[in-house]
């Protein structure tokens, strides 16, 4: 009776469960009609009830000694991910840090308990080939050597050196072959032969460690592929990482809080659906048909056969056969089975098409099918894969339209669109590849629009400029096979995926681990009380100030302020962040205004602007260097996110967040080449200089200053070809940097003499290229030659090497600035990109010479404006800056913190940074009468960083202002701004701004 029971609320759990996927299609629902009941059915219900109890209560009593029989072994979900490996096999996650390991037949179970994984490094194999002209034979890659034993190599490639003692790695082999994997020291490898197999994965484990090697394909490297190099180290975390290697195989592992576990003897039953449509794939009934879609056999396949020929014709329709298609296609779990292939089919082809926004006009479709036309539905999403058809969110276009189911043979699309009288144009942009139009003259050729990464040609996505001559139109398209949009995640929420040419179904991981609970509500204000957001949206102040993604376009935007605070515990949330909102507002003007358009910008209107370029974006802040707030944090060049396009941006999110036009350009980057810094990034270059210095002699009086004979006679002593009165280094250098307008730097010298002030002042990159080499320890102090080819396997492991890159990390490069103040609770779940964490600064890897002199003048890395104003506070702060948005949360303030001095000379930086404000490459924007005080009070530094073909560039500016500049002002305050696609310098074009922000504060304080 209890084994009925439980049959029934499983089948009722499993219908339950088929009819909430399946009403995800729904669009409309019919309540069912209440009815009368009579006492007899109320006797029974009652009964029905009692009887339930009692089996529940049997239930109980049972599954209580269950458990004590289990002890302390549960069979959890995450040990039963491990049964496909390890069948019945007990084991214990110890509570201690460290690594252990145990056989089990021939599969190794690794158990890493309190250990967590650092960055992952890739390594591209093309690198270590001795020939790239004749791919071959890998020069050897060595891992967790110190600076000490690379230094003695000749000409290494690729040292991953460890900060603190591991086992030294040496991988070699052949392209496109198994890797060999050599040590020395005490370590184990996990699995048979210590061999990396091309897509395969190994591990090398020892006391109180492991490094996790990962041997990937890579499109940028075909004949070699690339290595995935990751180390573990002890360090809090709750849960041990346990992986099970078997001899043949891939890994399987899973997280598991320490204590005893019993992997599950056998799986757990598939559900009915799973088993349906392995019964019909094994019979035949289902398919993935030669155009890549699903195919399944008709419901009516024996009356088709009897009429003649069919495709279904090699299936054998004998009584089990037809006993599984009325199962698909009368049951539950068939109707489960058809929605999955349903959704399969709707993501495996594309036909969509929009209107300007505001435009109307009626649309059908049908599809080409045997010589003759069927109908098909449309419908009004759009897969989030076809996002990837853009770079940028499409503006001033309504949302899309497209065929929602396609007939398994159909292959052309027939839309017919009737227009409003009278209407004498109209513009169309199609998703598809077009055929015919009638009904409508072109009045220019088809423009193409396809520009994301998944096009693989422009004209896959087509605006049509069309002439009506008719009420309808009649537009014949092809639709665009979409195997090139998706990427291996977006099948992860499928049921149904192609797998090696066939239909596979695969079982849904659990869902995701952060619960889905409704949000509490918030209300957000500015640093002085002026409501920000309140009602579940931002206030029409905010939104001008341009805070609306930062805060959230709409409740319930991922990553936003107040979705993050709406997830802290609780019903209902008040907050301040730290901005001020008329500043907010002032610095968003003046990025509309002179950042994107080159016009003059007074506080009240903007005069003289310019169209934007396209593609051009623009940001800035302003910080509290005492306490670390954030006054303003603006941005510009984002498209524009509203409730129309809402969705359309929620699929631009998910797919490539990076681009994201949620994306916060003051706090945020994508990783792309025009987020360099440029020459702000000197002010790093200075202080790794000056940290250098400590224990140089040389270097010290380098930068304090010498006679230009002094320094070309040390230049040559020590082989460099580096001379002040040329404009390159090397002078002779097949590679070389180059001076601003080619000039020479005897011009700058002070008094004859020139050193680290007067090479920041006028910013001279190749001074800075040539004792960024002198600083760094990996070229040995040799003009030519060295070991510049290192990588950090874990953070620092390069700081006592290279002090540039040394600086970079004291003042937060590499790190994910979180800006919660310290309210947040510690397992707030934090992701990549939110708004209440800023992206880290990176700085690309050097394997070169000349890569270390380009990253010594700001080239090859990505900032955000929020970073280098951290640079340039920490300069007039003398220590690093810890930053905060959250200003407080239910009356509780955010506790200011202050980061660690920086320990060294700052004289030299501070005259150098004072002089590109008074005389050097800032003066102009700053001289304005008007600007007096800000300009008596600013150090700063300009920054122009190529892109392209050198016509553009991102350019910068980046400064403190000291306390009492401007009335009110009693701290001290550091500004940043970049504008990207600019065709001016930072002197030029960013410093502008920067001055219209802090006049923009001198008014605010006098008011």
């Amino acid at each position: 009776m209890i084994g009925t029971l439980v049959e029934a609320v499983a089948a009722n759990r499993t219908r339950l469960r088929r009819a909430r996927n399946l009403r995800a299609g729904t669009r409309t629902h019919v309540a069912a009609q209440p009815r009368a009941r009579g006492p007899a059915p109320l006797r029974w219900l009652t009964a029905g009830c009692v009887l339930l109890a009692v089996a529940g209560a049997a239930l109980i009593v049972v599954h209580a000694r269950w458990l004590a029989a289990a002890g302390a072994m549960p069979m959890g979900d995450g040990a039963s991910r491990l049964t496909a490996v390890l069948p019945g096999v007990a084991f214990t996650v110890p509570d201690s840090p460290g690594v252990t390991m145990h056989m089990h037949g021939g599969t190794a179970l690794l158990i890493l308990s309190g250990m967590r994984g650092g960055p992952a490094q890739r390594v591209d194999l093309c690198d270590q080939l001795a020939d790239r002209t004749r791919p071959g034979r890998l020069l050897p890659l060595r891992i967790g050597w110190t600076f000490a034993d690379a230094a003695g190599l000749v000409s290494p490639r690729n040292v991953l050196l460890a900060e603190r003692p591991m086992p030294r790695v040496r991988v070699d082999g052949r392209a496109g072959a198994p890797l060999d994997v050599h040590w020395d020291g005490q370590a184990h490898w996990v699995g048979a032969a210590a061999r990396l197999a091309p897509g395969g994965e190994g591990w090398l484990a020892w006391r109180d460690g492991a490094l996790r090697l990962r041997h990937r394909p890579s499109n940028a490297c075909p004949a070699a592929g690339e290595l995935l190099v990751q180390l573990y180290r002890p360090a809090p975390t709750p849960r041990a990482l346990v992986v099970a290697v078997p001899a043949h195989g891939e890994p399987v592992e899973t997280l598991l809080a320490p204590g005893g576990y019993r992997v599950p003897a056998s799986p757990a039953a598939t559900l009915e659906d799973e088993q349906l449509f392995a019964q019909l794939q094994t019979r035949g009934l289902v398919r993935l048909g030669a155009n890549g879609l699903a195919e399944l056999a008709p419901p009516d396949l024996a009356a088709w056969r009897a009429a003649g020929k069919t495709p279904w014709d090699d299936v054998n329709l004998d009584g089990d056969a037809l006993r599984l298609l009325e199962r698909l296609y009368r049951r539950a779990d068939g109707d489960f089975v058809r929605e999955q292939v349903r959704v399969f089919n709707a993501e495996r082809r594309l036909l969509a098409w929009r209107l300007p926004a505001g435009a109307t006009a009626g649309w059908r479709a049908e599809v080409v099918q045997d010589k003759a036309t069927v109908p098909v539905p449309l419908a009004d999403d759009m897969p989030p894969a076809s996002a990837r058809l853009f770079a940028r969110l499409p503006q001033g276009w309504a949302p899309w339209q497209r065929i929602g189911a396609w007939p398994a043979d159909g292959g052309v699309a027939r839309l017919r669109l009737t227009v409003p009288a009278g209407t004498a144009s109209l513009r169309l942009m199609l998703a598809g590849r077009l055929r015919h139009v009638a009904g409508a003259r072109l009045r220019t050729d088809p423009q193409p629009g396809c520009d994301g990464r998944a096009c693989t040609a422009p004209d896959e996505v087509q605006v049509l400029d069309l002439l009506p001559d008719a009420a309808d139109i009649v537009i014949d398209a092809e639709p665009l096979a979409q195997g090139a949009l998706a990427t291996p995640g977006d099948a992860r929420y499928r049921h149904l995926v192609a797998r090696d040419g066939r239909l596979a179904w695969q079982a849904l991981g659990p869902a995701a681990p952060r619960p889905s609970v409704p949000l509490a509500d918030v209300v957000l204000a500015d640093r002085n009380g002026i409501p920000l957001w309140r009602d579940g949206a931002p206030t029409e102040a905010a939104r001008a100030a341009g805070l609306a993604t930062m805060l959230g376009v709409r409740a319930g935007q991922a990553g936003s302020v107040a979705t993050s605070l709406g997830r802290v515990p609780g019903d209902r949330h008040t907050a301040r962040i730290t901005v001020d909102l008329r500043l907010q507002a002032a610095a968003q003007a003046a990025l509309d205004c002179i950042a994107m358009r080159r016009g003059h910008w007074d506080g009240r209107a903007c005069t003289g602007a310019g169209p934007v370029p396209a593609g051009r974006q623009a940001g800035v802040v302003l910080l509290d260097t005492e306490t670390g707030a954030i006054l303003a944090a603006a941005g510009a060049g984002m498209p524009a996110v509203t409730q129309e396009n809402w969705r359309e941006a929620r699929d631009f999110d998910r797919v490539d967040p990076a681009a994201s036009p949620l994306r916060l350009p003051a706090l945020q980057h994508d990783g792309g080449a025009e987020r360099a810094p440029g020459s702000t990034f000197k002010i790093v270059s200075a202080l790794g200089l000056e940290l250098a210095a400590q224990s140089d002699r040389q270097l010290d009086a380098l930068l304090d200053g010498l006679p230009l004979a002094g320094i070309n006679a040390a230049a040559h002593e020590r082989g460099y070809a580096f001379r002040t009165d040329a404009p390159t280094y090397p002078v002779d250098g097949r590679v070389r940097i180059t001076n601003f307008r080619d000039q020479g730097l005897d011009r700058r010298a002070q008094d004859g003499r020139l050193g680290l002030a007067q090479a920041l002042t006028y910013s001279l990159n190749t001074w800075f290229a040539w004792t960024g080499e002198l600083s760094d320890r990996s070229l040995l102090g040799r003009p030519d030659g060295g070991v510049p080819d290192l990588q950090p396997l874990e953070p620092g492991a390069l700081d006592p090497v290279r002090p540039i890159v040394a600086m970079a990390r004291r003042l937060g490069f590499g790190q994910a600035l979180r800006l919660d103040g310290g309210l947040l609770p510690a397992d707030a779940g934090w992701s990549a990109w939110d708004a209440l964490q800023a992206t880290p600064a990176a700085i690309d890897p050097v394997h070169t010479r000349h890569e270390l002199r380009q990253m010594a003048i700001g080239l090859r890395m990505q900032a955000t404006p929020l970073q280098m104003a951290l640079v340039a506070g920490a300069v007039g702060q003398g220590r690093a800056i810890v930053p905060h948005l959250l200003g407080e949360l239910d009356g509780k303030p955010a506790a200011p913190s202050n980061g660690p001095a920086l320990g060294m000379r700052l004289d030299r930086v501070r005259a150098g940074m004072k002089g590109v404000v008074d005389v050097g490459t800032a003066a102009g924007a700053f001289r304005a009468p008007a600007l007096a005080g800000i300009r008596r009070g600013l150090s700063g530094k300009t920054g122009t960083a190529p892109v392209g073909d050198g016509s553009l560039a991102t350019v910068w500016f980046t400064g403190w202002l000291e306390p009492h500049s401007v009335p009110g002002q009693a701290h001290r305050l550091a500004v940043a701004v970049f504008v990207s696609r600019s065709e001016a310098t930072g002197g030029a074009h960013a410093a502008p701004v920067a001055a219209a922000v802090l006049r923009a504060l001198a008014a605010n304080g006098s008011n």
